[in-house]
């Protein structure tokens, strides 16, 4: 019996380590001809197949989830996709909880090698040089946040369209006076659907003063409570919000009860993302539906096409929204 490694069949057979394990333990999942070559490579190794082959226990590749902060319920479905696809594929998924930046980069990519991660999945956009560096480790693919600028695959939204689209729903409703709760500038989703939004104030022309477009460091009621509060208590105030995120919106309806105004007879309420809270709060908040389990779900799947097919080129997706009307608007 000759014992060897995953990484060495794979080198053989010119595949990646997790197809290796994937033919070993999932056949099914692997296309004929690479089942034919990782069984040629082991053999041309001097090793015998079926019960006379030992592999060294790398077996289960493993993808690595990338993910700015836990604490946003935004991430959790895309998290329970991206763990579907990979429990169906015989792999782990490990959740790295951090907002990537040059600071940190080096730590990241010393523990995808102290892993042996398989593949990464990012959901925070760093720049080229980065995912140039992430990639001479394993493949990527990028989720939601995305860099256009760079040749790696990604899953995400049309964020402008979509945010064009709400805008455009609270103008015909009788929102005119529209403020905007945004988030992080450095996100590209808080950039893009603010184009959006200004987008559609100009097809209609309306101006609204600069004082209404609040950017917030990051998704907290806590947070947007406080401005949203700023705003309602002025001499002109607005008469709906659009924002970009369900947590803001719920902080919306908080704050117009506090003001003792009625969402939607005084105030227009439209969030984004249609996370749980959306459809508990009183009144339920009309928001943009993400497809947030399909893209973790496409991610992982396109991940697992690469490692298996690495000189195949992948297509990137842009996945569907929907607004859903509620009681908000």
């Amino acid at each position: 019996m000759k014992k060897i490694t995953v990484s060495l069949i794979a080198e053989k057979a010119q595949v990646s380590p997790a197809t290796v394990s994937r033919v070993l333990n999932h056949r099914e999942l692997v296309k004929e001809p690479t089942i034919r070559r990782v069984e040629e490579a082991m053999r041309s190794l001097g090793c015998q197949m079926e019960n006379t082959v030992t592999v060294s226990k790398e077996t289960q590749p493993l993808v690595v989830l990338n993910i700015p902060g836990i604490e946003n319920a935004f991430y959790q479905e895309i998290i329970r996709g991206a763990r579907v696809s990979a429990k169906a594929h015989g792999c782990h998924l490990l959740i790295h909880e951090s907002h990537l930046n040059k600071g940190n980069m080096l730590d990241f990519c010393n523990l995808l090698r102290r892993v042996d991660a398989a593949g990464v999945i990012l959901l925070n956009r760093i720049s080229e040089e980065a995912l140039n560096q992430i990639r001479t480790i394993a493949p990527l693919v990028q989720c939601c946040e995305y860099n256009e600028h760079a040749d790696y695959p990604y899953v995400s939204i049309d964020d402008t369209k979509a945010a064009e689209i709400a805008t455009e729903y609270l103008l015909s409703n009788g929102g005119s006076k529209i403020a905007l709760i945004n988030g992080p500038g450095n996100f590209k989703y808080a950039r893009r659907r603010q184009e959006g939004f200004l987008n559609a104030l100009q097809k209609a022309e309306v101006m609204i003063p600069k004082q209404w477009i609040v950017q917030l460091p990051e998704v907290s009621y806590e947070m947007a409570y406080a401005a949203i509060c700023r705003l309602l208590n002025s001499d002109s105030r607005p008469n709906a919000f659009f924002t970009i995120s369900d947590i803001f919106a719920a902080a919306v309806i908080r704050a117009a009860k506090r003001f003792h105004l009625h969402v939607p007879r005084d105030i227009l309420v439209v969030g984004f993302d249609n996370i749980e809270l959306s459809s508990m709060t009183t009144p339920s908040i009309t928001t943009v539906n993400q497809p947030k389990f399909q893209m973790g779900y496409t991610a992982c799947e396109m991940l697992l096409e690469l490692l298996e097919e690495p000189q195949e080129e992948m297509k990137s997706l842009i996945l569907d929204t929907e607004l859903i009307i509620r009681e908000s608007t």
